[in-house]
């Protein structure tokens, strides 16, 4: 099949469209700010309060596994599932909310969450991007990128200040804890939606290869992905951003400090700066790809994220909040890491790339933990110098690819 124009647009919407809805159910998908301030309101040390991150973090450890095991004519369906299951999670957590339950038991029912959504989550961005990747060509790719990425962020910003209505007891007859759990009941229906649209997808059929043995396959994808220098820094660098992008759950519960109010009052204020900037930054990192290539777009993101901890040293007060629009933007280095991946692999390489790239998620699982720890024994300074230091580590590795090779092909 010939990815037409017509075809190349129409596997651009479904996955603009997928990614709005996404947003839209932000404040529970996007798994740290709300969940943390949950826990924090439930009575958790900040450690604890960190632990939904973790282990969100912690499920990405999937992709690899899937794309060994999953062929590739089940890919489409495979995203349609995993929504699906993630709609099904949120039931739980509808359920310990709504109905009498202890203040442990609830914790661990988020954190446990926070694990589930970490899992599916990162088998549904893996073969999002690869639908996307099979049904659409370079151009309309870095289209399709730039406008879910722009105009999806707008839909968190209503969803979060939904949310922040909802959190601050602003809207009668639903106080605390309901206002949580009503959150989780609002992106259930969103997710049902995003595994509706994933069924109408149409991608090109790739060749399928024999499936060998899942070490075999590890060690043999391992090694020829190790042995492409950009492949490795880009791996190394990302590890780098996810131990930044781990300072934002701490950002959120520096508003004690910094404004004098919980997190949980300010956690839809926060989830509205966070995407508004956010939104705007897709634009300008789409418009940087398409000028200057996957590459610059990924070290724009890097140092916006980093600014991000940095922020808290040089604001007060209310101003202090805008730290999390900067974080927002840098955000989108999830999205612009895994776009140069693909950029610089064959479609018969593309799935495995991207998983491995993915390993990066578990590996830098206790990322948000240590945050925690840093805050609990040392002061929030402490974890803000770590997200620092990791994010100027992550951009001097990015200097280091070089131009000249952004189109070799692994």
């Amino acid at each position: 099949m010939v990815i037409s124009p017509e075809l190349d647009r129409r596997n651009g919407l479904i996955f603009i469209w997928t990614q709005l809805l996404v947003y839209l159910a932000a404040p529970v998908l996007y798994v740290g700010v709300v969940q943390a301030a949950f826990c924090d309101k439930l009575g958790a040390s900040a450690t604890v309060a960190n632990l939904p991150s973790s282990t969100y973090a912690l499920g990405a450890v999937s992709p690899i596994i899937c794309a060994w095991f999953f062929p590739a004519r089940l890919e489409k369906v495979i995203v349609g599932r995993a929504f699906a299951i993630v709609a099904a999670s949120m039931l739980l957590v509808c359920f310990v909310v709504f109905f009498p339950a202890p203040n442990w038991l609830r914790i661990t029912v988020v954190i446990g969450q926070g694990m589930i959504i970490g899992i599916l989550n990162s088998i549904t961005n893996m073969f999002l991007f690869k639908c996307l990747a099979r049904g659409t060509t370079e151009q309309g790719r870095t289209w399709a990128l730039k406008y879910a990425f722009g105009f999806g962020p707008v839909t968190a910003v209503a969803g979060s200040l939904a949310a922040q209505l909802l959190l601050s007891g602003k809207i009668p007859g639903v106080p605390y804890p309901y206002n949580f759990g009503v959150l989780y009941a609002v992106a259930l229906p969103c997710t049902v939606l995003c595994a509706r649209l994933a069924s109408r997808f149409r991608i090109v059929d790739v060749a399928e290869l024999p499936r060998s043995p899942f070490w075999s396959y590890l060690m043999e994808s391992a090694k020829a992905f190790v042995l492409d220098r950009r492949l490795i820094v880009a791996w190394l660098a990302f590890f780098l951003w996810f131990c930044t992008y781990g300072t934002m759950t701490n950002l959120s519960l520096y508003t004690r400090v910094a404004v004098g109010r919980t997190p949980l009052e300010l956690a839809g204020v926060v989830m509205a700066l966070r995407f508004g900037v956010k939104s705007v930054a897709g634009f300008g990192l789409g418009a940087l790809a398409t000028r200057s290539g996957p590459r610059m777009a990924m070290i724009a993101a890097v140092i916006l994220l980093g600014t991000g901890p940095i922020w808290p040293f040089v604001s007060s007060g209310y101003g202090y909040l805008f730290a999390f629009g900067l974080m927002g933007a840098g955000e989108l280095g999830g999205v612009y890491f895994v776009n140069y991946v693909i950029s610089i692999s064959t479609p018969a390489t593309t799935t495995r790339n991207i998983a491995l790239l993915s390993l990066v998620t578990p590996a830098s699982s206790i990322a948000p933990a240590l945050h925690g720890s840093l805050t609990d024994h040392f002061g929030f300074n402490a974890s803000f110098l770590f997200g620092i230091a990791t994010a100027v580590a992550a951009l001097a590795l990015l200097l280091r690819i070089g131009r000249s090779t952004e189109r070799a092909v692994n």
